[in-house]
């Protein structure tokens, strides 16, 4: 089934950028940027987040598709966006190309992703676009004001973590909440079960940010988000817990008054596990899969329709 999805998702890209007279160069990034994940194993995971919505609603796979390829060049899209502006992800196509360019491919995606739903539903749902523009727009807009909130915040000494997760809930939330809702859209659900399904993707992104955010703070040797001040879930925990010379030893690690070598590194990994952070986003972690599973318990379909959705949210972190 997986197979069957990724050579529908690829022969409805390919069929947009042969309508398209667009340069080799940038077909060939589009390309190369689609094909960035395979080794990860999760090909057009957008794609297949939406297809499943859409046929846990009892919609048809063919006609859930150009939503999903949609959301696909969309998702890759902001993830272009995302690692520019985290000057992060080196080995990737599109942080192997002047920024400038990396931006221009990253616009184009995301143009493809609105042209998506009128060259693919041409013998299908004229009304493609109308139904499922305003879903994209409204992801646009959120998500690109939680990044523009992101990089406010990285310049900031303190946030709360209410603003932290109101922050991934706009950013990380919002993609996945889009995907789960055109592909419940398509499918012809309810508006509550639309609704309800948007609420799963939301949590499922957040879970999602929490599993990355404590992945990438204890990795150093991979990730320099600490050093960017990046406020990740153990960063902004340890900004509101620390205490005293503790706390103002973190801020010289997070000033960069000290060099951040492996013993700085280690200091902060067992400051990590000796204050809780790590227990901390584990339990926060498991709070929004528990809600993710509150949705899809809840969800009025057939219990084997659920059964892909349920494998999103067993515990891995």
């Amino acid at each position: 089934m997986n197979f069957h999805i990724e050579q529908a998702v690829l022969a409805g890209i390919n069929k947009i950028l042969a309508q398209e007279q667009l340069s080799s160069e940038m077909k060939s990034m589009i390309e190369a940027s689609l094909n960035a994940d395979c080794e990860t194993g999760e090909r057009f995971k957008w794609a297949h987040l939406t297809l499943m919505c859409c046929e846990c609603v009892g919609g048809e796979f063919e006609t859930g598709l150009p939503g999903a390829i949609a959301m696909e060049l969309a998702a890759l899209a902001a993830d272009i966006f995302d690692d520019i502006q985290d000057q992060d992800n080196d080995e990737l196509p599109w942080r192997q190309i002047p920024t400038e360019n990396a931006l221009n491919l990253a616009i184009c995606l995301s143009m493809l992703g609105y042209h998506a739903l009128v060259v693919l539903s041409e013998d299908k749902d004229k009304n493609f676009l109308e139904k499922i523009g305003p879903i994209l727009s409204k992801m646009w807009i959120t998500a690109s004001d939680g990044q523009y909130q992101e990089i406010l915040f990285d310049t900031r000494e303190q946030i709360s973590l209410d603003q932290y997760f109101e922050l991934v809930k706009r950013k990380s939330g919002s993609l996945t909440a889009c995907a789960c809702k055109i592909g419940a859209t398509l499918g012809g659900a309810s508006e509550s079960l639309v609704l309800q399904l948007e609420q799963f993707g939301t949590s499922l992104g957040i879970m999602s940010q929490i599993r990355n955010d404590l992945h990438d703070f204890l990795h150093f040797e991979k990730k320099n988000d600490f050093i960017k001040n990046k406020k990740t879930l153990p960063y902004v925990y340890l900004l509101n817990v620390l205490k005293g010379t503790t706390a103002e030893k973190f801020k010289e690690l997070t000033k960069g008054l000290k060099e951040f070598g492996d013993e700085e590194q280690n200091y902060l990994r067992q400051l990590a596990v000796d204050e809780g952070a790590i227990h901390y986003c584990r339990v926060m972690y498991e709070m929004f899969r528990e809600k993710s599973w509150e949705n899809i318990r809840t969800l009025p379909v057939p219990e084997k329709q659920k059964e892909k959705m349920i494998r999103l949210v067993e515990p891995n972190v």
